[in-house]
């Protein structure tokens, strides 16, 4: 009751509320919405897409598709496809209500012909237990429980390329769970806490992609611009983008290669097969073009075809035995890899990928980075930015008749 009215103009002035902060810092917001509740305010939805926004698609109704078959999940996205057209609304991905979903959502996705799929949730370990009752700490768990997210100490929050779709994680903890469950209404503190998330993706050169629904903006406006304050003062930059921008550059960077002859005497010409945006990058190496000094160790080059002098090949070397999920992780990082079995050629040698698993990555990555080995690599992001920072939230109710035509929604479909 307090969050939305009988008509659509308390949401709206939300909404406006929160495309005002992101256009200060020159960026959009991604909103997945509801095709029924798209259905009911298209004009809104419109105008807010003249403002920038990105729009994705969050489901026909918000239910939870977890639940749900393939053949009932794909006639929903159906639905949702056609009044996405009708009402003339752009889109390209996907996001699940309540961030659930089977392996069946994926399936649909990618018969359906979407680009990525945000529903995924990565947990960061920034919220001090000792602040909060027993009882707000316990809903906070559950929530966790709830979302079955991955831990951010155990793995990358990078977006990847799975059966087709493009999947870009969500960062934990959310406005939901930091002000329904923790009781959190000090935007200070808010902002404390997605400054740790942000600050170790920086350090990382990883996603934060921030979830931030509207109706919420009022308590978590100063640190929605604290954040985006100091992702523009960052050098390297961060990249600030929609899910859609971001699942575009991860289509596009898939597509980059290398071509590489060796001249002799520790020579390699090089030919950077990418586009203008392309991170190019090499370390503990000579090149005969003009480089610029970047960060850990790297410089930047933006020349495409150039020539490496190095004592050993500045590739990562793998077994013969390696997995091809690991060899295909490697690449998706941007290093050229080869397979041989011969060690003292590289650098960066590593043996025992055969059982490489999704567990391993960060592992792998880190062992990588703390080497002093020459490399040239392509990096994660566009334009020699660092890491990359995604502001999005779900719209699934405008009014008050919304929200309680939510639950009737779920029930009629549960009861047929």
């Amino acid at each position: 009751m307090s969050r939305f009215g009988i008509t659509s103009s308390k949401i709206e002035a939300k909404l406006n509320r929160y495309v005002d902060v992101t256009q200060k810092f020159g960026c959009a917001p991604t909103f997945p919405l509801t095709a029924v509740t798209l259905s009911r305010h298209p004009e809104l939805i419109r105008k807010l897409g003249s403002r920038g926004v990105e729009f994705a698609v969050h489901g026909y109704i918000h239910t939870d598709y977890r639940s749900l078959s393939l053949e009932t999940q794909i006639g929903h996205f159906k639905k949702a496809i056609d009044i996405f057209r009708n009402c003339q609304i752009s889109f390209t991905g996907f996001r699940a209500p309540y961030l659930r979903r089977n392996g069946e959502t994926v399936e649909a996705l990618d018969k359906l012909d979407f680009a990525y799929d945000s529903s995924g949730t990565i947990w960061w370990d920034v919220v001090d237990k000792s602040k909060y009752p027993k009882q707000a700490w316990d809903d906070y768990e559950r929530l966790l429980a709830f979302y079955e997210p991955r831990n951010a100490q155990g793995y990358l929050s990078l977006p990847r390329i799975i059966d087709g779709i493009i999947e870009i994680p969500v960062s934990i903890p959310d406005d939901e769970a930091m002000v329904d469950r923790l009781g959190i209404t000090d935007g200070k503190e808010i902002a404390r806490i997605w400054e740790m998330i942000f600050r170790r993706t920086y350090a990382r050169g990883e996603l934060v992609t921030l979830q931030l629904h509207h109706e919420r903006i009022s308590l978590c406006e100063s640190a929605l611009e604290t954040i985006l304050q100091q992702a523009r003062e960052m050098d390297p930059p961060v990249w600030i983008a929609t899910l859609g921008e971001i699942a575009e550059w991860c289509k596009e960077r898939h597509g980059f290669t290398f071509d590489v002859n060796s001249q002799g005497n520790g020579q390699y010409r090089v030919k950077a097969n990418c586009s203008g945006r392309a991170t190019l990058l090499l370390r503990n190496c000579k090149v005969n073009r003009p480089t610029a000094e970047w960060s850990g160790g790297y410089q930047s080059i933006d020349a495409t075809d150039f020539l490496i002098e190095s004592p050993t090949r500045p590739f990562v070397g793998v077994g013969p035995n390696s997995s091809p999920y690991a060899i295909n992780f490697l690449k998706s990082e941007g290093f050229i890899v080869e397979e041989s079995d011969q060690p003292d050629n590289y650098g960066i040698y590593l043996a025992n990928l055969a059982d490489f698993q999704e567990a391993d990555e960060k592992l792998i990555s880190e062992a990588i980075e703390r080497s002093n080995a020459p490399l040239l690599r392509y990096w994660r992001w566009p334009d020699k930015a660092k890491s990359a920072l995604a502001i999005t939230g779900d719209i699934d109710s405008i009014t008050l008749m919304d929200f309680v035509m939510r639950v009737f929604e779920v029930w009629r479909q549960n009861g047929r």
